[in-house]
């Protein structure tokens, strides 16, 4: 795991509490608050039971999508990929976590299981400062590319830029958007009169 994706990873251990994403059988979303309860090179952990239709989705799916909101306001977002670990995760997990013991008394801890989410995708996202702040990380895959890009179809004529909100396109040829602080509004693709906006898909 590169520097920056373990800053993040350790994040999300630090707020530790974030809300999961899965999808059930059907196909519809489902969403509950759980504990990122462990962060390693490997990537993060955590644990359910195994009578919750979250654990159930999990080893169905194999994906999750997590959310978080950090102490000074800024988000943190990831989708990755999920397997279940050796039960002596589970142990680990009660070792760095002491208050599950209170939860999961004895041997009671051992109707849960660990997973690892071992690969993925995320990103920091600043919505309290000006200009806006994002950075995407990953570990075991690439990043993904969200928001939108300026092509060469681009006739310069400015009008993305008058109407960005956080003036994050500078002139050149194309004009050129900085992911960095684009809002991903597409405010940019809507006033574009030769459609040289295009917006990226993840």
């Amino acid at each position: 795991m590169n520097e920056k994706a373990k800053k993040y990873v350790d994040l999300f251990r630090k707020v530790k509490i974030a809300s999961a994403a899965t999808v059930d059988q059907d196909g519809h979303p489902r969403s509950r608050i759980i504990n990122v309860m462990i962060s390693t090179d490997e990537g993060m952990y955590i644990v359910t039971s195994k009578g919750k239709p979250f654990y159930e989705q999990l080893i169905r799916t194999g994906e999750i999508a997590l959310s978080s909101m950090c102490p000074d306001c800024q988000s943190l977002k990831f989708y990755g990929k999920i397997k279940k670990v050796d039960k002596q995760w589970v142990d680990k997990v009660f070792e760095e976590n002491p208050g599950m013991n209170e939860v999961y008394p004895g041997d009671t801890r051992y109707i849960l299981d660990a997973f690892l989410i071992y690969e993925g995708s995320g990103e920091w996202f600043d919505l309290l400062h000006y200009p806006i702040s994002r950075e995407t990380f990953s570990y075991g895959t690439e990043e993904e590319r969200a928001g939108f890009e300026i092509t060469d179809s681009c006739i310069g004529c400015g009008s993305c830029r008058e109407v960005c909100p956080q003036k994050c396109i500078q002139e050149g040829s194309p004009y050129r958007i900085d992911p960095a602080h684009c809002l991903q509004c597409g405010a940019c693709k809507e006033t574009c009169p030769a459609d040289a906006v295009r917006k990226l898909h993840c």
